[in-house]
C-alpha cells in the first residue's frame, strides 16, 4: 500500500463515494447510536434526581424509581451497542475487501514485491484504523451530546466549569490528528521498504556470502531498520501530545468540579446536581476521549456483530505493534524446509 495514491486529490472523493453507497448502513448506525445518547443522559440525570427528590428529601421510593430508570437505560444502551457492532461490521468489512482486491491487483499487474506486506499487515492496519475511527468518533459524538444536554438540564452553570477544559482537550486532540496520520504513513512506508529489502536479501544469503558482500548488505538492511525505528519513535512522540489532550479534556474537569464544589453549592447547585455532573464527566465524557486510538476497531468485527479473535494490536500509546512481515523469497518453494536461502534438507537415498 504505497503512499502515492493516498496523497492523491481524489482520496476524500473516493471516501465520500464509499460512504454514500452505504448510506443505509450509516442511517442504521446512527439510529442505534441514539440509544447511547439516552443512556448517557440518564447516567447523570437519574442519580441527581434520585438524591434531590428522593433520598435527601426523605422519599426513598422516588429515589429507587430514578435509579431503576437508570438501570433500564443501561440495558437499552447495551442492546444498542450490540447492534452498533453489526452496523460497523457492515461498513468496515467491504472496505477491507476493497483494499485486498486493490493490493492483489497491484501485485499481479506491477509485480510489486511489497504487495505481501500490504496484504498481510497494512490492509489490517487500515481496516482496524477505520473501524476504530468510526467507533470512537461515533461514541464520543453521541455520548457528548447526551452529557452536555444532561449538564444543561441539571444547571447551566456546570457547563462553565466543565466546558472550557473539555473544549481545549478536543482542540489539542484535533490538532494532532494530521501529524499523527503523517507519522503513521511514514511508518507504513518504512515497513514496506524493510519488507521489500528482506525479501530480496533472504533468498540470496548464500550468494551474498560467496561474493563477500555481507557488510554492504548488512549496512543497507541496517539503514532500512533504522528508518523504520525512527518512524516508530516519531509516531510515539506525537502520541504523547494525544495523551496530554486526553488528560486536559478528561481529567481536568474532574479536578475543577471538586475544587469548585463550594463555589457551586453557594450559588444554588444542589448536591444531587454536583453528583450528576461528576457522573457525566467520569462515566461519559472521560471514557469517550480517553480512548487514544482506534481501540474498539482493533477487534475483528464479525458480520454477526460481535468481536471475535483479535487482529493486529497497538501499544498503549497508540503506536502500532510491529509484526514481522512474512516475506518468502520469489524462489521459495512451499515444500522446502527451513528458511529461504538456507541449507537444503538432505535428499533421501534410493
Amino acid at each position: 500500500m504505497s503512499a502515492g495514491p493516498a496523497r492523491g486529490g481524489g482520496m476524500y472523493g473516493r471516501g465520500f463515494r464509499f460512504l454514500r453507497a452505504r448510506w443505509r448502513v450509516l442511517v442504521r448506525l446512527g439510529g442505534w447510536s441514539v440509544l447511547e445518547t439516552g443512556q448517557t443522559f440518564l447516567t447523570g440525570y437519574a442519580p441527581a434526581r434520585a438524591l434531590d427528590e428522593g433520598f435527601l428529601a426523605g422519599r426513598p421510593g422516588v429515589g429507587l424509581g430514578w435509579l431503576g430508570a437508570a438501570a433500564i437505560g443501561v440495558l437499552v444502551g447495551a442492546y444498542g451497542t450490540v447492534r452498533v457492532y453489526a452496523a460497523v461490521a457492515a461498513l468496515v468489512e467491504p472496505l477491507r475487501d476493497l483494499l485486498v482486491r486493490r493490493v492483489v491487483e497491484r501485485g499481479v499487474r506491477d509485480a510489486d514485491t511489497g504487495a505481501l506486506s500490504g496484504l498481510t499487515q497494512q490492509v489490517e492496519i487500515a481496516r482496524d484504523t477505520f473501524a476504530g475511527l468510526v467507533m470512537v468518533s461515533r461514541s464520543f459524538v453521541f455520548t457528548s451530546v447526551g452529557a452536555v444536554v444532561g449538564l444543561a438540564s441539571l444547571d447551566p452553570l456546570l457547563l462553565l466549569v466543565v466546558g472550557p477544559p473539555l473544549a481545549a482537550g478536543l482542540g489539542l486532540f484535533a490538532a494532532t490528528l494530521r501529524p499523527l496520520a503523517r507519522r503513521q504513513e511514514e511508518f507504513l512506508v518504512a515497513d514496506e521498504a524493510l519488507a521489500d529489502g528482506l525479501g530480496r536479501v533472504c533468498p540470496g544469503l548464500r550468494d551474498i556470502t560467496a561474493a563477500g558482500a555481507e557488510q554492504r548488505v548488512a549496512a543497507d538492511t541496517g539503514r532500512l531498520v533504522d528508518t523504520e525505528r525512527r518512524a516508530a519513535y516519531s509516531l510515539a512522540r506525537w502520541s504523547v501530545l494525544r495523551v496530554a489532550s486526553l488528560a486536559l479534556g478528561g481529567q481536568l474537569p474532574i479536578v475543577l468540579l471538586l475544587a469548585c464544589a463550594p463555589w457551586l453549592l453557594a450559588r444554588g447547585i444542589t448536591a444531587g446536581a454536583l453528583v450528576g455532573a461528576l457522573a457525566y464527566v467520569t462515566q461519559s465524557l472521560l471514557p469517550g476521549p480517553a480512548q487514544p486510538g482506534p481501540r474498539p476497531g482493533h477487534e475483528r468485527l464479525a458480520p454477526g456483530g460481535g468481536p471475535t479473535a483479535a487482529g493486529p494490536r497497538a501499544h498503549a500509546d497508540g503506536t502500532p505493534r510491529h509484526q514481522p512481515s512474512a516475506r518468502p523469497g520469489r524462489h521459495h518453494r512451499p515444500g522446502r524446509r527451513g528458511p529461504p536461502g538456507g541449507p537444503r534438507p538432505p535428499r533421501a537415498r534410493t
